[in-house]
């Protein structure tokens, strides 16, 4: 399973070195490249695959948002929110663990990529935290000593989560304000507490309760600000609703309406003739 865990890892990697060769790097030229002002952005995302994992009725599922700022096109401090859940059954047994509740991250990420061409590696670092009920149920428990079947039911046990994640990944611009990313993290618990009656399967945010776990997201941003484009990547789009393009388009248009006019001297002599 590790040996699995890092070659998808490696594959990652490798397509977020590729991307940038894919959609286009800067161009040469002798103007002097655009710097991104101090305010480069404000972005409001969500996660997708969160809510593609919900659609399609997965044991659990991370929905969250998040909103960050843009400075220098190099540090985005950014705030996620969301809400976990989780309804899981017992493969050999009738035991039931369910819970949702909302969960809190917050962090920044830094851009490597020393050019400002639309695309960003990111690395950075996120602090989770949550508070959270849980249940226990199962409504077929044989009596060890007895034998008699009688249900188990303990709802609304409480606990508590910290962790930090560490962050990998790749951004890059669809068309205008629209940027699609992703990114892998590790994960890792710094403070938490259960009920003793039993001990959580799914911590929201956090993902299954384990010493230390790998998740990641795909963000669809909305990205609004002075993030620089004149000398960077072309959208994934191409130009094709740029302003320029629609103005060639109307220029064509109107030379191919309007007829070339005839002078006075040569109608006259046209009609002489």
């Amino acid at each position: 399973m590790k040996m699995k865990t890092y070659r998808f890892i490696s594959i990652l990697l490798l397509i977020s070195l590729l991307c940038p060769v894919a959609w286009g790097q800067s161009r040469k030229d002798n103007k002097p490249k655009e710097k991104a002002p101090l305010l480069s952005g404000v972005g409001v995302g969500v996660d997708v695959c969160g809510l593609a994992m919900k659609a399609v009725g997965a044991k659990f599922a991370n929905m969250e948002v998040s909103g960050r700022i843009g400075l220098k096109e190099k540090y985005f401090p950014i705030f996620e929110i969301g809400i976990g859940e989780c309804t899981r059954y017992g493969g050999e047994t009738t035991n039931v663990f369910s819970t949702r509740a909302p969960y809190w991250r917050i962090g920044m990420d830094y851009n490597v990529n020393k050019k400002v061409n639309g695309n960003r590696f990111l690395v950075g670092a996120r602090y989770g935290f949550t508070t959270y009920k849980y249940d226990f149920t199962c409504p077929d428990l044989t009596d060890p000593v007895y034998g008699t079947v009688r249900p188990l039911e303990l709802e609304g046990l409480k606990g508590n989560n910290q962790w930090l994640e560490l962050c990998v990944g790749f951004e890059t611009r669809l068309w205008s304000i629209v940027r699609l990313g992703w990114n892998i993290r590790y994960k890792m618990p710094t403070m938490q507490s259960y009920s003793e009656l039993g001990t959580p399967y799914y911590i929201p945010g956090y993902g299954r309760n384990n010493d230390t776990a790998f998740g990641g997201t795909v963000n669809l941003t909305f990205d609004v600000g002075k993030s620089a484009r004149k000398n960077g990547q072309k959208p994934l789009f191409g130009n094709l609703f740029s302003k320029k393009n629609k103005e060639t388009k109307e220029t064509k248009a109107k030379e191919q309406t309007t007829a070339p006019t005839e002078s006075a001297p040569r109608a006259a002599k046209r009609r002489g003739q």
